[in-house]
Formats: structure tokens, sequence, C-alpha cells
């Protein structure tokens, strides 16, 4: 009876518990560089709401962010003590890894341990991936989210379940409740389930109403406070709004938009009816303007190079974008490569592709740059991840 062989070295070094490794140690080494500081202005915002959950308040009327991450920060601060930045950014290393872990749990169910290996070990290098993990933003946990998401997605079609059907509903308000746009890649996933309830038949069909039904039980009760907060409708997008009143005001921006406000016109938060028939109207009134400025964002959302930067430090300047930009473009080329060709079935890179692009496409309506496109970097190292083992398949060892 022969022995079983031993792990060699090299698929020690290249497990995905030493991957999980190398990613904790790159992440902790860029916290402790950061040292307890703030360094971008929108933390103030997340920080204000976090001390009003702290103080036993709701977050003020009118607030443009949404609750989950400032109870985030509000939890690290009941345990680290306030303004402890650093015991969010522990959390923040923990959320990162576990999303290191889910992407390449799906990456292996998708298409092998290589394909997983690969995902894995594009994330934990990703300098952007790093990066966000001491941003005191929600980017980490709305990554984290998505990716649940878009997993419990794929397990329906393969496996459906009640329990699987829940968890998306769950996930589903969760994420939204982390960041309105959310919406976008949702639409996204379920239409992929919709497209699949064919094979999968009844069972899927049933679960999609119940990920429904939980997720607007969990959405009412925000859904109403948002409501009074704002004198009996709901904002949409608030945040986004705002982003694409100014981009069209700007002095800066004149030289990428071609549909542009008087830079005295005052922004009003608008309801989604009103919203639509606000950028409805400039649709009519300006059509090539309109379509040059969703063409260029949609484009703009996968530059490498990251740029739009309005709070500056030592950490997006220089040398650090370059980084960026060098590690980003080839990933990029990559993962479009795998989306068209990969090594798995259609349906299941169409799914992370329709993630991506309907991303791509919300923010082609508003404003895009760099960090809009990290939330779905961890569907774009697994599409490139598939294209790398198309490109490159593993020999086979035959026995004599």
């Amino acid at each position: 009876m022969t022995a079983p062989m031993r792990p060699s070295l090299g698929d020690r070094l290249t497990s995905p518990l030493a991957i999980l490794a190398i990613a904790a140690v790159l992440r902790l080494a860029f916290l402790i560089v950061l040292g307890n500081r703030t360094y971008w202005a929108d933390t103030l915002e997340y920080e204000k709401t976090a001390m009003q959950f702290l103080l036993g308040q709701g977050p003020e009327g009118g607030t443009p962010r949404a609750p989950l991450y400032p109870l985030l920060m509000a939890l690290a601060y009941k345990l680290g003590g306030v303004a402890n930045y650093q015991a969010v950014r522990i959390i923040q290393l923990l959320l990162s890894l576990l999303l290191i872990h889910l992407t390449g749990v799906l990456a292996k169910r998708t298409a092998g341990p290589d394909v997983q290996r690969l995902t894995m070990v594009a994330m934990a290098v990703s300098p952007t991936l790093v990066f966000t993990t001491g941003m005191l933003y929600p980017t980490v946990l709305y990554s984290l989210l998505l990716m649940s998401v878009t997993l419990t997605a794929w397990r329906l079609v393969h496996r459906p379940s009640m329990v699987d059907g829940a968890l998306l509903g769950a996930g589903i308000t969760l994420g939204w409740l982390t960041d309105q746009v959310f919406v976008a890649p949702v639409f996204a996933v379920l239409l992929w389930l919709g497209w699949n309830v064919r094979r999968a038949g009844a069972p899927l069909a049933r679960a999609i109403v119940l990920a429904f039904a939980v997720a607007a039980a969990l959405a009412v009760p925000y859904l109403r406070w948002q409501q009074e907060a704002y004198g009996g409708k709901a904002v949409f997008m608030q945040k986004a709004q705002y982003v694409l009143h100014w981009s069209r005001i700007d002095s800066l921006m004149a030289s990428t938009r071609q549909v542009q406000l008087p830079p005295n016109q005052v922004f009003r938060p608008l309801g989604a009816s009103e919203f639509v028939e606000q950028e409805s109207a400039l649709l009519r009134t300006q059509p090539l303007a309109y379509m040059h400025d969703v063409a260029f964002e949609f484009l703009h959302f996968f530059a490498p190079m990251p740029d739009r930067v309005q709070t500056k430090n030592r950490f997006n300047r220089g040398p650090v974008l370059w980084l960026g930009a060098a590690y980003t473009a080839p990933l990029l080329l990559l993962a479009l490569f795998g989306a068209l060709c990969g090594r798995t079935a259609g349906r299941h890179r169409v799914l992370f592709a329709l993630v991506v692009v309907a991303t791509a496409a919300f923010y082609s309506l508003f404003f895009s740059q760099t960090r809009y496109r990290i939330p779905v970097e961890p569907q774009i190292c697994l599409l490139a991840a598939l294209g790398v083992t198309r490109l490159f398949p593993e020999k086979k060892k035959h026995t004599p």
C-alpha cells in the first residue's frame, strides 16, 4: 500500500490558510503605518452618526449616510474606546479576511482549487483591497455583503433551499443599509436568478419569493424612519445625487462632463420619481451631452489610475497611485478575458460579470471613481483567475 504523499512546501505556501496569513500581515502592517488617525473627510460623517448611536440616539434627520457602517463604528468604540480608529480597522481587517475566504470558496466551487488559489492571492496582495482595510469607509463591509449575496445566489441555483432564500433576503437588506448603491448589483443578481428559474424550477422560485419577503420585512422600519425624517417622502440616493449635482457645477469637472448647471444652483435632494423626472428632462433637452456623460463615466469606472480624489494625503499621491494602476491594468484585462472565455460554465461567468457591469452602469448615471469599483474587485479577481487558468491550463500528469 502506497503511503499518501505529503504536501510540498509550495503547496503549503499557496494553501488558502497561508494566503490568508499573508493577507493579514500586509493589512496589519498598513494599519500600523496609519496609526490612530483619520485621513479622509467623509469619515467624520460616519463618526458623527456612530456617536449618536453610542448615546442611544437615532441618526439625525437628513443624514446622507446609511446606518450599518456607523453601527459597526459604534461597536468598535464600545469595545475599544471612543475615537479608537484602530479598533474599527481591526474589525475591518477581520472582515477583509472573511471576504477573501468567501471569494475563495466561490472560486473553488466554480472552477476548482487552482482558481481558488489564484483568486485569493490576487485579493491578498491587491493594493486597493489592502488600502481600503485602513479606510474608515463602509467599503470592506459593502464588499463582504455583496460577495455573500453573490455566493448565496450561486448556491441557490445549484441547490435551492429556503434557508439560503432567507439569507439572500437578509443580505440584500443589510447591503442596502450599508450603501443604497447596493440595489444595482442586487438587481443583476436577481436577474441572473430569474434567468436560472427555468433550470432549477419551482424550488428556486419559492426561495426567491422568500428572499423578497425577508428583504422587505427588514427594510420597512428603516424606510418608515427615512420618510419621517424627510417630511413624508423617501429621498433617493441623497449622497449620489449631491455628488452628481456637484460634478455638474464644479469648474474642474467641466472638461469631462457636457451636461452642466449654473454654479449658483442650490442642491435639493429629490425623491425617486422627482429624480427620474429631472434626469429625463435633461436627456430630452440635451440627448448627446447626456449620453456622452453616461458613456464617459462608464468607461471611467474601469480607469486603472485612481483620480478625482478630493482629500489629499501621503497615501494617495504619486508612487502609491502608480502602484495601484500597475496592478489594476493587467487585472482588468485578464478579467475581461475571463468573462469572455474563462475556465468555467458560461452561466457562472455571467453572474460575476453582471455584478461588475451593473455597478459600473449605475455609477455611469452619477459619478465614478476608483473607490466605487473596489466593492466588485473580488468578482473581478475571480474573473481574472478564470482567465489565467484558460491561458495557462494545468498540464495533466500521466502515469507510465
